[in-house]
């Protein structure tokens, strides 16, 4: 008997293959501008004539999770789809610092028959012992991630043992921010009028409304103020003058979330700056506050 060997529609076809490309958050350097990395492997697979080029997909903001690269979600989706057969990426790093992430999406793409490159490492999943070595590889770039956190935390402490801080412009309703200090401003009235009116009985929505009617509205934002965002101004010690510091446990460096587990320390300013309201207000606010806290309880 015969056999004759059909080959693979894919095999019949020259191979497709696009890259990724993503910007690093340690160098930012002409070398590693996303606009280098985007000609150099244009290029590279144009000048290949057994490839079809494929694309370039890009991410211009770094993120440690996937989920917040847009062009790495739309690469993979069109992997699965059957438009790419190879991707080529400069290192396990650009493709993801999270381990989970990075050996669940490889497998994936391998899985839809999709090959991915990384040139650093000289590694490629379609090769079957490469499996161990990129879990090794993958544990590596996390781990620098891990690092790089932890420096930028390091540092953030430091600052805040100094008192120093950055809250940036018009991010509190009521205050600028004038050469690294909180300064007043013409939204203070706001603030005055709903601490007032907290203490006279209204209720937030009350008070809402009220601020709604006067023309108050939300930094930023045409919305009106909700009672949500009455409470946490009732709340934030920043009108009596005073400023806490590292209130909640640092980001986890993958989930960017509270970590429950880490180790912080807070900072209490007080008479930081100029105060909106004044002290003898504020303790009196505070006290409805936690009667209510402690009648709810």
């Amino acid at each position: 008997m015969k056999v004759r060997i059909i080959p693979r529609t894919r095999d019949l076809r020259k191979k497709r293959v696009a890259a990724y490309c993503r910007v690093s958050t340690i160098k930012q350097d002409q070398e590693n501008s996303l606009e280098t990395q985007r000609s150099y492997y244009t290029a590279y697979i144009r000048s290949h004539p057994d490839w079809e080029f494929a694309g370039i997909y890009h991410d211009e903001k770094s993120a440690t999770g996937v989920k917040k690269r847009p062009g790495f979600q739309r690469m993979v989706q069109d992997a699965a789809e059957g438009r790419i057969d190879m991707i080529l990426v400069k290192s396990i790093s650009r493709f993801s610092r999270n381990i989970v992430d990075c050996q669940n999406y490889a497998r994936y793409l391998r899985g839809n028959g999709v090959e991915v490159r990384f040139e650093k490492e000289n590694l490629s999943t379609a090769d079957p012992s490469a499996d161990m070595m990129f879990a090794l590889l993958g544990s590596v770039a996390q781990s620098e991630s891990q690092a790089n956190s932890e420096r930028t935390r390091w540092g953030i402490s430091r600052r805040m043992e100094r008192g120093e801080y950055n809250i940036g412009n018009n991010r509190i309703l009521g205050y600028d921010t004038v050469n690294g200090k909180l300064v007043p401003n013409q939204d203070a009235w706001i603030i005055r009028l709903i601490f007032d009116r907290f203490l006279a009985g209204d209720t937030y929505q009350q008070i809402a409304d009220l601020v709604y009617r006067h023309g108050g509205h939300r930094l930023r934002s045409d919305r009106p103020l909700g009672t949500s965002n009455i409470q946490s101004i009732l709340r934030n010690e920043t009108y009596a003058g005073d400023r806490h510091l590292q209130k909640q446990p640092p980001v986890h460096y993958i989930t960017k979330r509270p970590n429950p587990t880490a180790e912080y320390k807070s900072y209490y300013l007080k008479d930081n700056h100029k105060a909106i309201i004044d002290r003898e207000t504020w303790e009196k606010v505070q006290g409805v506050l936690d009667g209510r806290r402690r009648k709810k309880t």
